[in-house]
């Protein structure tokens, strides 16, 4: 399940992610960011992951058409349970020029906060 808040020019994006990622959910990832690219540039974008338990192959697929998009992100902070296994150099290194950090679920506040500087 995805949901997505911010979405409103000057708000931050977020996107609440638990479960299983589907195509359905990437779809909409895709499609959230497409619209708020439009809105301003560059963005931040905060994502949420609560319960993870995976993507389907096909979200996987229609995840990899979001990254046209990437170029138009300054900032992305990950705040997750334990379900989320940490991001480590090599994946923060495959979006060049993007900002990545990673916070626990507790430390909410504190991403939200590193995305406003």
């Amino acid at each position: 399940m995805l949901e997505v808040k911010g979405q409103e020019k000057g708000a931050l994006l977020e996107f609440i992610t638990q479960g299983t990622a589907t195509k359905e959910d990437l779809q909409k990832f895709k499609e959230a960011l497409q619209a708020k690219t439009l809105q301003e540039e560059p963005l931040n974008i905060l994502f949420i992951f609560k319960n993870i338990e995976g993507v389907t192959p096909k979200a996987l697929i229609e995840d990899m058409k979001t990254f046209s998009y990437m170029k138009s992100i300054k900032k992305g902070a990950i705040v997750s349970d334990n379900t989320f296994t940490k991001i480590d150099a090599t994946i923060a290194n495959l979006i060049p020029g993007v900002e990545v950090a990673q916070y626990p679920l507790e430390e909410i506040d504190k991403a939200r906060e590193w995305l406003q500087v």
